[in-house]
């Protein structure tokens, strides 16, 4: 049995990140009006298509972006 601990790659780390952050200021309980959050959404698409240019699957994508 292994004992090392698994780590994702530089990439997928930039999509839970990107994730992360989109979903923290879509969800605010204390957000009043109106959020502009259309950076945040570019940063996640960027994000995603950096892990795809790696070579990284969209299965992989999505388990690092809803995990």
């Amino acid at each position: 049995m292994s004992t090392e601990t698994p780590t994702l790659a530089t990439e997928l780390v930039a999509v839970v990140e990107a994730t992360a952050a989109l979903d923290a200021a879509m969800f605010d309980p204390n957000r009043e009006g109106f959020t502009d959050i259309t950076a945040l959404v570019d940063a996640f698409a960027a994000a995603r298509a950096a892990a795809r240019d790696a070579g990284h699957t969209e299965e992989d994508i999505d388990s690092a972006a809803t995990n």
